[in-house]
Parts: structure tokens; C-alpha cells; sequence
């Protein structure tokens, strides 16, 4: 059943297991200044409605897991109902599930890692997911898998992914949109249109994300002289082959920065799946969500596709941004049905801290348990 749970109820339970959370600690006392940090805290998160899974053990791998030095850790063995969902499902390939009223919640984690290390290889992220989900309290929704376009991510590494409950999402980097339009690249495309058919599950595939940033190198790299134009036209290539194989559990994400509509940039509605778009709290922006995310929510919305903030982060206020995010998109942005977090480094060091007066790890924990962003868990 839900309930709204106030900070000093928390407490009070805490205490009465015997727990002493970071929460119990400093509403004990000690110097003013986080004192005040803590007042402020609970006046924030009263009426936040939550609904707590098992409240004692979940608080308690809580508060004790979360903090500003996170390092990698390695996953505990799966169980065996976890070993089960290695294997693929029977039937024939189904696409991500699109929640009705709530949304999928996930992460790119790496925490404090530089962009090219942690991206690099996804058993850095594999070996994260035990410590990070037992953090939490729950599995991720999703998780993002960034790979190089030559060496896609092997099936049997996908498997261990999906061991911990999760769906990938497979962020493919570009190459020539020249090489791929010609037929050149089409060997390494059917194989792993044949490898992601083979997976069985549910795969979001996001394809040269952030294209409207020309500047970047990894997109200045692969847009030719056609620009849009090669860029739509390689998208499509890559697209029908994928449907020729049959993978139709590859549900394709078309996601520019939120630096622009994009519009030049989009492949058409026959073939997308899901519009998706990245945008981070990089001034501490209190207006952002309706200033940058809500003009490109309206624009696209109307193509009645699922949508998805592929990335987002916040370096000043995580926790206060993020109980935006909480509050702000079930009610303003409600056709977004999947949110990712860059729990990392890249110009700026995304990673969610719990330091004083920066509680973005535990709001982080807020959202994970509130029912609306729950997909797929309720029930299972």
C-alpha cells in the first residue's frame, strides 16, 4: 500500500531497528550547519510520496552504501532465478515494453571514471551493477551499454546484463555515413542485426546520439559532406537491415542534444521507435525543465512516439534537480517513458555524491522508489 513517509518518520523506524542511518546520525546533533542541512532536508521531503520495499533493509544498504568515494565493486553471483533470465525467452523477439503511466528508470555507472575509461568497456559497468542495485534498493530499469561501431558488445556479455533484471541500452557510435549509405559496412550490420536477434530480449539501440552536435568530434568524424542528409540516409540503411533480419526486439532511439530541435536530423517516423533527447542541469537552472526540455517535448510529442531523456545529470544540486525530475514528469511530461542518469564523468563529473548539503545519491534513491518509476517491477 502507498504512504507518504517525512524524514522523521524514517528516523524513528531506523532507530527502532537498531539502524543508524546518516539521517538518524545528524538528526542527533552535531554542527549547526548540517543541522540545518537536515531541517531543510526534511521540510523538502515531506509529502514526497513514497512507497518502501521492505522500509528496514532497504535504508539500511541505503545510507550505508552511499557516498562521495563509490568505487567499483564486483557483483555478487546470481542467484538462480537471476541465472534464469540469461536465458533467452521463447518465441519470437519482442521489443521494449512502453509503460502505459509510468517510466523506466536507469543509468549509465561509472561513478568519478573519465568519459573514454568508462565507456571504453562495459565490464567496468558490469562489475558496478551488485553494488549499485543493492544501493538503491532495487534493480535498474535500464542501463546504457556504449560500444565502438567495429567492436560491437558480445551477446554473452548482454546475458550478464540481463542476468541483474535490466534492458540495454546500446548506444552504437558512428562511423562514415559515407561507408555505411555505399553497402561497405553492411557484413559487420547484418551480423550484429543477427547477434541482437539472437539475444532474444529487449534491446533499445540508440545509433550516433547527440548528431546535432557537429562539433564533437565523435560527429564530425562520421557526417560527410551530405550532413543531415547522409546522417538520415545511413540511419535508414542501418534500420532495414535490422528489420530484414528480423530483430524486432531492437527498439531504435533517435536522441540529439537538447541543444537544438534537431529537426534536419530525423530519420522519419517509420523509422523510429522511440525520440529521445539528452539535456544536463549544467547551471543549476531552476527554470531548465521548462525553458529547454518542455519546447522540445512539445515539438516532438506530436509525432506519438514514446520518449526518452537518454542522458541527464546535475553537478550543483543533484538532489534538488533530480526531485524536479520526480515531480515535474508524470504531470508536464508524461509521453517520457524512460529516464537515464550519467552517473559519471565526461566535461563535468556527473556522479551522484551524498556529501553535506549534496544528497543527490539519496534523492536518487527517492525517485528509484517511487511507484512511477518503478517499470517494470511492480508486479514481478
Amino acid at each position: 500500500m502507498d504512504e507518504i513517509v517525512e524524514m522523521d518518520e524514517i528516523v524513528e523506524m531506523d532507530e527502532a531497528l537498531g539502524i543508524t542511518t546518516a539521517a538518524a546520525r545528524d538528526a542527533d546533533g552535531g554542527p549547526g550547519t548540517r543541522a540545518e542541512q537536515v531541517r531543510h532536508s526534511r521540510r523538502a521531503r515531506r509529502t514526497r510520496r513514497l512507497r518502501w520495499v521492505m522500509v528496514g533493509a532497504a535504508i539500511a544498504m541505503v545510507m550505508a552504501t552511499a557516498s562521495v568515494t563509490r568505487t567499483a565493486m564486483a557483483s555478487p553471483a546470481p542467484s538462480s532465478s537471476a541465472a534464469a533470465l540469461a536465458a533467452p525467452p521463447a518465441g519470437s523477439p519482442s521489443p521494449p515494453g512502453v509503460p502505459a503511466h509510468s517510466a523506466y528508470l536507469g543509468a549509465f555507472v561509472a561513478p568519478h571514471l573519465a568519459e573514454l575509461q568508462a565507456q571504453a568497456d562495459v565490464r567496468t559497468e558490469l562489475a558496478q551493477m551488485g553494488n549499485f542495485d543493492g544501493s538503491i534498493g532495487r534493480p535498474l530499469g535500464l542501463v546504457h551499454v556504449y560500444q565502438p561501431w567495429n567492436n560491437p558488445v558480445k551477446v554473452a556479455t548482454l546475458a550478464g546484463l540481463a542476468s541483474t533484471g535490466v534492458t540495454p541500452v546500446i548506444d552504437w557510435t558512428c562511423t562514415s555515413d559515407a561507408s555505411i549509405i555505399n553497402g561497405s559496412q553492411d557484413t559487420l550490420i547484418t551480423a550484429y542485426a543477427d547477434a541482437l536477434k539472437g539475444y532474444g530480449r529487449p534491446v533499445f539501440l540508440r545509433w550516433f546520439w547527440e548528431m546535432n552536435l557537429v562539433a564533437l568530434p565523435r560527429a564530425s568524424g562520421c557526417l560527410g559532406t551530405l550532413g543531415a542528409s547522409g546522417y538520415i540516409q545511413a540511419w535508414q540503411h542501418i534500420w532495414t537491415i535490422f528489420h530484414t533480419a528480423g530483430a524486432t526486439n531492437v527498439a531504435f532511439v533517435w536522441c540529439p542534444s537538447i541543444y537544438s530541435l534537431g529537426t534536419t536530423y530525423y530519420p522519419g517516423d517509420s523509422y523510429v521507435d522511440w525520440i529521445g533527447w539528452d539535456g544536463y542541469d549544467r547551471k543549476q537552472d531552476p527554470a531548465m525543465l521548462t525553458s529547454q526540455f518542455l519546447p522540445f517535448y512539445n515539438n516532438w510529442v506530436t509525432h506519438g512516439k514514446p520518449m526518452m531523456i537518454g542522458e541527464t545529470g546535475a553537478t550543483i544540486d543533484q538532489a534538488t534537480y533530480l526531485a524536479q525530475l520526480t515531480a515535474v514528469l508524470p504531470v508536464t511530461f508524461p509521453q517520457v517513458h524512460a529516464v537515464l542518469y550519467y552517473d559519471s564523468k565526461s566535461n563535468s563529473d556527473w556522479t551522484l555524491v551524498d556529501t553535506p548539503g549534496q544528497l543527490g545519491f539519496t534523492q536518487f534513491v527517492a525517485m528509484a522508489q517511487t511507484p512511477y518509476f518503478e517499470f517494470p517491477f511492480v508486479g514481478s
